[in-house]
């Protein structure tokens, strides 16, 4: 814990590297470079994590459908992200790639701590999912949308596999106390308690290799991979170094988390249920935010594919006015 530390911390969601950058991302960076300037002013020091969601079932379909390997098909997307930063003006001080080195090896090791924790179990996954949102939906879950994917308007695909899960369901209550007290705006956190008002239900968080390849192999079990979820979320600590360097408590918890309205449900009910089985604080605030607008979603989960120059002029992100119209929203007491 920080105590009264001059130091805070804020996270952007990652975005799916199966796409070029859309307007939905520029988006989160706004949000959190705006606060992050309002805090440098009143004299903190803000560390900021950005990075690239590289690994999962859609981006090994892309890859292989334009006779590629994964790697290289993320790799050659990879620095269109980072020039929409620069074309931004926003300069993060850590950046995370999901299938760097150090990364894969550090969500290894936050496995490794979950399972000796004994919060890791084998078993049964007989359900639905949608390889768009990289999401497990349960029968009652997919019967409500008509087993078609309310995103992107594809059929879910019934599956029957052996996974390991994650006990979420031990952390039901802390769950519920974080979700009522912890995301802006109130009324998205309400959606969330509806969901988990019986409890919330453990999670598969692995998938057979011979369902998925690309991704982060579980350890002492190469049949198995890693659920990309678990694999993104772990990005806000491996970007401090965890569980390694020894100064990540001068950082951790987060401040603010920003997010896609989308991606809320993984924000609320997994991270929370991986950082309680770690031993580690919850974030302070989950900010969570629209889509810019309804067209049709063609990234893991947002947004208007928009060239990175196109976003930058229309919008207008390089005015300072600009941000001072968003940095406003940064300036109410929920937040810090």
């Amino acid at each position: 814990m920080r105590g009264m530390s001059k130091q805070l911390y804020i996270t952007t969601a990652i975005p799916y590297a199966n796409a070029r950058p859309h307007i939905g991302h520029v988006l989160v960076y706004l949000l959190a470079d705006a606060w992050r300037r309002h805090q440098e002013s009143l004299g903190f020091t803000v560390r900021f994590s950005a990075g690239l969601d590289e690994h999962g079932t859609k981006i090994e379909n892309k890859a292989t459908a334009e006779g590629t390997s994964p790697q290289e098909f993320v790799d050659k997307l990879a620095p269109e992200f980072k020039q929409m930063l620069e074309k931004l003006n926003v300069a993060p001080t850590d950046y995370v790639r999901t299938s760097d080195a150090a990364h894969v090896g550090r969500v290894q090791e936050i496995w490794a701590k979950l399972d000796a924790a004994g919060l890791i179990y084998k078993g049964t996954y007989e359900g639905w999912y949608c390889a768009g949102c990289e999401s497990f939906l349960t029968e009652t879950e997919a019967k409500a949308v008509n087993y078609e994917c309310a995103d992107h308007k594809t059929a879910l695909e019934k599956v029957a596999e052996d996974n390991y899960y994650l006990k979420v369901s031990q952390f039901s209550e802390e769950i519920k106390r974080f979700v009522s007290q912890n995301i802006v705006p109130v009324w998205r956190g309400k959606e969330i308690l509806e969901m988990v008002k019986n409890g919330a239900q453990d999670v598969s968080i692995s998938r057979p290799v011979e369902k998925l390849q690309w991704g982060i192999a579980v350890p002492n079990d190469p049949s198995q991979v890693m659920y990309v979820w678990v694999d993104a979320l772990s990005n806000y600590l491996t970007a401090l170094g965890y569980p390694d360097a020894e100064n990540y408590t001068d950082w951790w918890p987060a401040q603010v988390e920003v997010i896609g309205k989308d991606i809320l449900r993984f924000h609320a009910v997994i991270w929370p249920a991986i950082l309680l089985g770690l031993g580690l604080e919850l974030p302070k605030k989950l900010l969570v935010h629209i889509f810019s607008n309804k067209s049709t979603i063609t990234g893991r989960n947002g947004g208007v594919t928009t060239t990175t120059t196109t976003t930058t002029t229309t919008t207008g992100v390089r005015s300072g006015a600009s941000r001072a119209k968003i940095s406003k929203i940064w300036q109410r007491p929920f937040i810090i």
